[in-house]
């Protein structure tokens, strides 16, 4: 099951999530909290709206008066995003895409990219997609098929990597190793139409630009 779920962050182009939401054609949708005001305005019907409800205006409430709503406590140890993150993986879902998730918020934009690591614990494909950016986590051996000349960027999240071999890129590397401070896997440049990365310890963050 592909599962999308709408954040209470920034939706600078609306045209692109719109887009993106018909392109990937998710199976089930997850409003976090004030994530819902940004589905309304698309027009999206989510299947629950979860979170505290501090967030979501009295206009998107009464245009979801039908839909499911999962409400909790103002003051709680988790995040909307992470209660909706909880709710994708007790559904099932194979795959799961977060809207919403980067911002102006370095904190918030960072939680949510720590918080990808549930899903990867857990066997679950998930990434945070924006108008600029696709993020993932990678913990284990991983294939990819993205197409020749794609900008990809590798780094070492939770300390170092090692015994690292990527190929299908620009710049392959053999049994070798990335640190926190020296982030020479930035930019790099998919040459082949088949790439892999094969790690023995650590967590690599891919990021893949726009530009």
């Amino acid at each position: 099951m592909k599962a999308i779920i709408f954040t209470n962050g920034e939706y600078h182009n609306k045209v692109f999530y719109a887009n993106y939401v018909n392109k990937i054609k998710a199976d089930y949708l997850i409003c976090a909290d004030g994530g819902a005001n940004y589905a309304r305005e698309l027009n999206i019907y989510p299947d629950i709206i979860i979170g505290d409800m501090d967030s979501i205006t009295a206009e998107t409430k009464a245009f979801y008066k039908e839909t499911r709503y999962a409400s909790y406590p103002p003051k709680k140890d988790e995040t909307d995003t992470e209660l909706a993150i909880s709710h994708a993986i007790e559904k099932g879902a194979s795959e799961v895409v977060i809207l919403g998730g980067l911002g102006s918020r370095m904190d918030h934009s960072l939680a949510n990219i720590y918080l990808l690591k549930r899903f990867m614990d857990v066997g679950i494909e998930a990434e945070i997609v924006n108008e600029n950016n696709r993020i993932r986590l990678i913990g284990r051996t991983t294939e990819f098929h993205f197409p020749i000349g794609t900008i990809i960027s590798l780094l070492p999240i939770d300390g170092d990597v090692e015994e690292l071999t990527i190929t299908g890129f620009e710049y392959p590397i053999t049994a070798g190793q990335m640190v926190m401070d020296k982030p020479y896997g930035i930019s790099n440049v998919t040459n082949k139409s088949t790439q892999q990365i094969i790690l023995k310890k650590g967590t690599l963050l891919m990021v893949i630009p726009k530009d």
